[in-house]
């Protein structure tokens, strides 16, 4: 049994290994953009309007922001696009937040506007 357990060692450290220099890496090569907080403010504003943009909304959920804060904000958009909870179709067929949806941007915009 212990060669057994050895011998997993022996595979799974260089796959640890090599793994983490990946995920170091691409973190280092990720592209960003920059944001201002007014910037943000006014995507999620319209986003909470209803104004239906897919490359404004794929732009801003896509692309990591430098600003830590104004990034984890992104992150946490992204979240509502991505669960149909948050979501519904108009009449145009085009997504857009419900009224769940609505209230998590709503509860964003007011802790962006408090900081």
């Amino acid at each position: 049994m212990k060669v057994f357990d050895l011998l997993k060692w022996i595979i799974w450290l260089p796959v640890l290994v090599i793994g983490v220099g990946i995920a170091f890496f691409s973190q280092l090569l990720e592209k960003r953009i920059e944001r201002s907080r007014q910037e943000v403010k006014t995507i999620l504003l319209e986003m909470e309007s209803g104004v239906v943009s897919d490359d404004l909304w794929d732009d801003f959920l896509s692309v990591p922001i430098f600003d830590k804060q104004l990034d984890k904000i992104r992150e946490r958009v992204e979240v509502l696009w991505a669960y149909d909870d948050f979501q519904a179709k108009n009449e145009d067929g085009f997504y857009v937040l419900n009224e769940k949806g609505l209230s998590e941007i709503r509860e964003i915009l007011s802790e962006l506007s408090s900081t």
